[in-house]
C-alpha cells in the first residue's frame, strides 16, 4: 500500500471514531487512533477462510444495548474482495438473532465509492442484514 492510501485510511478511521463519539457510542477500540487500544478480533462462525476478523473500530451503543462495528474502505478493489465480504458477514452475523440488540456495521467510504458499495451490499449480503449496514460518506480529502 502506498503512503497516500495509509494516510487516507488513518484519516477515515479518525473520522469514523469522531462520528461514533458524536452518536454517544462508547469507543472500545480503534485501529491506529490514540488514545484507543486496538479493537478485539471477532470469532468467525463459518464464513470464507473462517479466520477471526478485526474491525477498524468497535463501540458500544448503550442506548440500544448493542455492539457497533466500524470498517473503513478507501478503494474500489476493497469493496468486494474476499476478505471484505467475509468481514461484512462476520460482523453482521454477530448477535444476529438478538433482534434490536443485533450488532450493526458502519462503513466509512470516500464519496465516489458509495454507489458501488450499495450495489455490492445488495448483491452479496443477505437481505435480512441490509438494515444493519450504515454506509457513511467521508468528508475527508487527502
Amino acid at each position: 500500500m502506498n503512503p497516500g492510501h495509509e494516510e487516507l485510511r488513518g484519516a477515515l478511521t479518525r473520522e469514523l471514531v469522531e462520528l461514533f463519539l458524536r452518536e454517544g457510542f462508547i469507543v472500545h477500540g480503534a485501529r491506529g487512533v490514540e488514545p484507543f487500544k486496538a479493537p478485539p478480533t471477532v470469532q468467525n462462525d463459518g464464513y470464507g477462510k473462517q479466520k477471526p476478523r478485526t474491525p477498524d473500530v468497535v463501540c458500544l451503543d448503550k442506548t440500544n444495548n448493542r455492539i457497533v462495528f466500524g470498517l473503513v474502505r478507501t478503494a474500489s478493489v476493497e469493496l468486494d474482495s474476499e476478505d471484505s465480504l467475509e468481514e461484512y458477514n462476520v460482523f453482521l452475523d454477530h448477535k444476529a438473532g438478538q433482534g434490536d440488540q443485533a450488532s450493526i456495521l458502519y462503513v466509512m467510504l470516500p464519496p465516489q465509492l458509495i454507489a458501488d458499495f450499495t450495489g455490492i451490499i445488495t448483491h452479496y449480503i443477505h437481505r435480512e442484514y441490509w438494515h444493519r449496514i450504515i454506509p457513511v460518506t467521508s468528508k475527508t480529502t487527502v
